[in-house]
């Protein structure tokens, strides 16, 4: 039962919405919900507004919680770390819709920030990874994403939404230590493994196709995803956004180290056909890592500095969008962004292509160009 998916085809509607989220919690037989401190956890990546399909739609968050208060959860509360650490958490919480859900049901909205953080077991990337304390001083965590493509790790959605939960400057620190989208993969994991969501549940009704997690096209999936196994959750979403699973590297750590299923085929879906599900025509990323997984290894192995060279994409700030905000420079984990005479610059001897800059950027002033092979291969 734990690698059964439940995908509706809903739109915005808080009834529907509350009644697929209550069949599905009856499906997994979670009820164990009274006297409990719940902590939602969305996508809020950004102050922007929900049309803009960059943040979780504040009508999936308000279903949740009037089914947990179906439920009698003791408290319930909504919070996120958004990708630029000094971010005003009110205006996020208003420009998101966060602000409204709260008034509206009484869930309160919680400063991750405040009470500090603890740190987890790493890897052999890094020995510990530091994550807000109040993750542990709830009962459960309800994951709760949005369905987009992503310039660095091809896609967001379960396993990367609780990046979130790594607070402030921590994040530029883990996109330093973990320069490839494998290795950033691989604390993903660990951090989800760490916090174990009660479930999870995808907002894939607006979603996001090019560029994304935020600089993309917001695009109609017309779909809720809920499941306990994000492994399994993740396979479809990838499957929505036109990826095959083991494209994704998430997908693949995760399953290796046992958090779910990767075969579609040993999924259990109810409410959609499986060959129903994949996408060939969503604007999805290729970068460099998503095509060296199609190159053979013996390859990978004998010229991997050659291809590299070959298949540069970098980040380019167009000056004439470029506000001066110098969010950029404050996400850059490596340094590289300053701004000089007037211009923000990129020194690109240091610059490690994570694209954290052009993720963040509230202008969309940040474009990622190719040059040599890349052109062609990933046109």
């Amino acid at each position: 039962m734990k690698s059964r998916v439940f995908i509706y085809n809903v739109e915005y509607e808080k009834e529907v919405l509350i009644k697929s989220i209550r069949k599905a919690f009856e499906g997994f037989n979670l009820s164990d919900f009274s006297n409990k401190r719940i902590l939602i956890k969305p996508n809020l990546l950004m102050a922007t507004s929900p049309e803009k399909a960059v943040t979780t739609h504040p009508s999936v968050i308000e279903a949740i919680i009037e089914v947990l208060k179906e439920k009698k959860a003791k408290e319930i509360y909504i919070g996120d770390t958004p990708g630029n650490f000094s971010t005003n958490m009110e205006y996020l919480y208003e420009i998101t819709g966060m602000k409204r859900v709260s008034e509206g049901t009484g869930a309160k909205l919680v400063n991750l920030y405040k009470d500090g953080i603890i740190y987890i077991s790493g890897n052999n990337l890094i020995d510990r990874i530091p994550i807000v304390k109040f993750a542990k001083d709830v009962d459960y965590i309800i994951n709760v994403p949005k369905l987009k493509t992503h310039t660095f790790m091809l896609m967001t959605c379960v396993i990367k939404n609780l990046f979130g939960l790594v607070p402030g400057t921590n994040k530029s620190k883990m996109h330093a230590i973990a320069i490839n989208s494998k290795n950033f993969a691989e604390i993903l994991v660990d951090i989800f493994k760490e916090i174990n969501p009660v479930i999870n549940i995808v907002d894939g009704i607006l979603g996001m196709e090019g560029e994304g997690p935020s600089a993309g096209t917001p695009r109609k999936f017309g779909k809720i995803i809920i499941g306990i196994d994000p492994v399994a959750v993740d396979t479809i979403s990838s499957l929505i956004l036109g990826y095959k699973p083991e494209e994704v590297y998430t997908n693949v750590i995760a399953y290796k180290k046992g958090l779910g299923e990767m075969d579609i085929e040993k999924i259990e879906i109810i409410g959609e056909e499986k060959n129903k599900l994949y996408n060939t025509d969503v604007n999805k990323v290729q970068n460099l890592y998503s095509f060296t997984q199609r190159i053979p290894k013996f390859i990978n192995i004998i010229v991997p500095k050659l291809y590299q060279k070959l298949l540069i994409q970098y980040p380019l700030i167009i000056e004439e969008k470029c506000i001066k905000c110098r969010i950029c420079e404050k996400a850059c984990p490596n340094g590289a962004i300053s701004l000089i005479e007037n211009k923000m610059t990129i020194d690109y001897k240091k610059c490690i292509s994570c694209f954290c800059c052009h993720e963040l950027c509230p202008q969309k002033a940040i474009e990622i160009k190719k040059k040599g092979l890349s052109k062609i291969l990933f046109k």
